[in-house]
C-alpha cells in the first residue's frame, strides 16, 4: 500500500508540472545560447545551469528528483534538436550539468537557510561562491574528466580557466532573474509597482544603460581612448544598485550579460580590440562585467540592508514614542497623548465648526478604597474602570485618557451635549455592571464614579486649558450633588461659573 501511495505521489500532477517546466526552461536556453552565444564550436554562456538552479531553489526538496530528471531530458533534447543527434561524449557533458546543479543546490541551501530573498549580504556572497563558482567548479572538473574518459582529450589549464569563468557569468547572469520571475508565478505576485518619479529614474537609466552597450560594447574600436569608455559601466552598476530593488538590479545584470556577449559573439566591443585571440578577448570581456555587475549586486545588498535597519530602527522608535503616550497601568492614553489628541479635536472643530465635548470622570472614594482592599486591588480596580470607559467609546476619535490617580478624561469630537449625557449614562452603567465591591462607600456598596462634561459649540473660542478646567468644574459639581451622578454644562456658559 505504502509503495502505491509513493508511486502515486511521484506522478502527481505538481511533480509533472515541475518536470515539464524544467524541461521547457533548459531547451529554449539551449537554444539561446547555441544560437546566439556560439564562438567556433563553444557556447560563450551557458544559461540552462542558471535557469535550472532557479527552478531547484523556488520549488521544494521533494521535487528535485523530477528536476534533476528534466533537467537530463532537457539537455538531451536541446543538444539532439540543434546537433541532429547525440554522440557518447555528450552524456559525460549531461552528467557534468545535472550534478554540478543539484550538487552546488544542495550545498547553497544548507549554508542559507529559507526564504531565499538574495536580499542579505551572507546569501549573496554565498550564491556567488557556490552557485556560480562552485557550480562552474563541478562543471568544469567532471565535464573535463568525461572528455579525459571518453574521448582521450588532454587538459589544458587555459581553456579549464576560460571554461570556469563562462560558467560562472552564465550562472550568475541568469539566475537571479529566474529566481525572481520563478518565485512571483508561484506566489501569484508577477507585478511591479513603481511611482511616476521612480519610472522616470528607471528609463533614464534604462536610456543611459543602452547608449554605453551600444556605443562602448557594440561597435569596433580604432583607438584606446574609445576603449577606456568601458568603465562607464561602472558608475551606471553603483546607479542601479543604490537605487533599485534587488528584482531591477538582477533583470539589469542579466541585460547587461546577455548584450555583451552577443557583442563579443559578433567579433565586436572593446575587448576585441584589446586582444588578437578572440578567445582570451571573450574571457577578459566576462571577468571585467562580472566584477562590475557582482560588486553592483553586493553594494546594492548593503544599501538594502542598511535602508531595512533604519526603517526598523524608525519603527522601534514610532513603537518607543508610542508607548510613552501609554499609560503603563491601564494601557490607555496618559497625560502626554492626552495633551496631542486634545489639539488636534480642537483644530478639528474649529476647521469643520463642530461640537467638541471634554467629560472628566473620577472615581468616588477610591483612597478609602485603597485603604480598604490594598493598593493592589486598587490598581486592578483602575484597568477595570478604564477598561468599561473605554468600551463606550465607539468612534475611532474618541480618546479616554488617564490623567493621574482615578481620574480620566474623555475626549469626544463632534459630539453635543445630549450625546455626551448618553455616553455617561453608558459608562454608568457599564461601572456599576462591574459590581466592585466597595463596602467602606458613604454611597453605595459597589463602586461608582462621578462625572462632569463640558460641551463647546463655538468653536472659534475655544481654549484647551479653559475646557479643561471647565470639566473638572462640572466634575467637582457632581460630586457636590452626592457623587454617583454626572452634571453637563456649556463651554459659553460655564465661563461664567464661579
Amino acid at each position: 500500500m505504502e509503495i502505491i501511495v509513493r508511486f502515486k505521489s511521484f506522478f502527481s500532477l505538481s511533480n509533472f508540472v515541475a518536470f515539464a517546466v524544467m524541461i521547457a526552461s533548459y531547451v529554449s536556453m539551449i537554444h539561446l545560447s547555441l544560437t546566439f552565444f556560439m564562438v567556433g564550436d563553444i557556447a560563450i554562456l551557458w544559461l540552462g545551469n542558471g535557469i535550472a538552479s532557479a527552478l531547484f531553489l523556488v520549488c521544494s526538496r521533494k521535487r528535485w528528483l523530477h528536476l534533476a530528471l528534466g533537467l537530463a531530458f532537457g539537455y538531451g533534447i536541446g543538444v539532439y534538436t540543434y546537433f541532429g543527434g547525440i554522440v557518447f561524449v555528450q552524456t559525460g557533458f549531461l552528467l557534468a550539468n545535472v550534478l554540478s546543479v543539484t550538487l552546488s543546490v544542495i550545498v547553497f541551501t544548507r549554508l542559507c537557510k529559507e526564504p531565499f530573498t538574495f536580499n542579505d549580504l551572507r546569501q549573496n556572497i554565498t550564491f556567488l561562491i557556490v552557485l556560480c563558482m562552485l557550480n562552474a567548479l563541478l562543471n568544469v572538473t567532471i565535464g573535463t574528466t568525461a572528455l579525459w574518459l571518453i574521448a582521450d582529450t588532454p587538459f589544458v589549464l587555459s581553456n579549464l580557466l576560460i571554461w570556469f569563468v563562462g560558467n560562472t557569468v552564465s550562472i550568475f547572469a541568469s539566475t537571479l532573474t529566474a529566481f525572481h520571475i520563478f518565485n512571483s508565478i508561484r506566489r501569484k505576485t508577477l507585478s511591479l509597482r513603481i511611482n511616476k518619479h521612480k519610472l522616470l529614474e528607471l528609463t533614464v537609466m534604462c536610456a543611459a544603460t543602452v547608449l554605453i552597450l551600444v556605443e562602448v560594447f557594440g561597435r569596433e574600436h580604432y583607438n584606446k581612448f574609445t576603449v577606456s569608455l568601458i568603465f562607464l559601466l561602472f558608475p551606471v552598476a553603483m546607479w542601479v544598485a543604490l537605487r533599485f530593488n534587488h528584482y531591477i538590479t538582477s533583470i539589469w545584470i542579466t541585460v547587461v550579460f546577455l548584450t555583451c556577449g552577443f557583442y563579443s559573439t559578433a567579433k565586436l566591443g572593446p575587448f576585441i580590440f584589446m586582444f588578437d585571440d578572440l578567445g582570451y578577448a571573450i574571457f577578459y570581456m566576462q571577468i571585467y562585467i562580472f566584477t562590475a555587475c557582482s560588486t553592483a549586486l553586493l553594494i546594492g545588498t548593503i544599501n538594502t540592508e542598511k535602508e531595512s535597519k533604519n526603517q526598523m530602527i524608525a519603527q522601534l522608535n514610532k513603537q518607543l514614542e508610542n508607548l510613552t503616550k501609554i499609560d503603563p497601568l491601564t494601557q490607555i492614553a496618559n497625560r502626554r497623548k492626552y495633551d496631542e489628541a486634545i489639539k488636534s479635536a480642537l483644530a478639528t472643530a474649529k476647521a469643520e465648526g463642530t461640537p467638541l465635548t471634554l467629560i472628566a470622570i473620577d472615581i468616588d472614594y477610591f483612597k478609602l478604597y485603597n485603604d480598604e482592599y490594598g493598593h493592589l486591588a486598587g490598581d486592578d480596580c483602575l484597568i477595570s474602570v478604564a477598561n468599561a470607559i473605554n468600551k463606550n467609546l465607539l468612534r475611532t476619535n474618541d480618546i479616554v485618557a488617564r490623567m493621574g490617580g482615578e481620574e480620566f478624561f474623555c475626549i469626544l469630537p463632534d459630539t453635543d451635549a445630549e450625546a455626551a449625557i448618553d455616553i455617561m449614562k453608558r459608562i454608568q452603567a457599564s461601572i456599576t455592571a462591574l459590581n466592585i465591591p466597595h463596602q467602606v462607600s458613604p454611597i453605595k456598596p459597589y463602586l461608582t464614579v462621578s462625572m462632569g462634561a463640558c460641551t463647546a459649540t463655538k468653536s472659534e473660542n475655544i481654549d484647551a486649558m479653559r475646557l479643561y478646567q471647565l470639566a473638572d468644574k462640572t466634575l467637582y459639581k457632581a460630586k457636590e450633588q452626592g457623587r454617583n451622578t454626572f452634571v453637563t454644562a456649556k463651554y459659553e456658559f460655564a465661563t461664567t461659573l464661579a
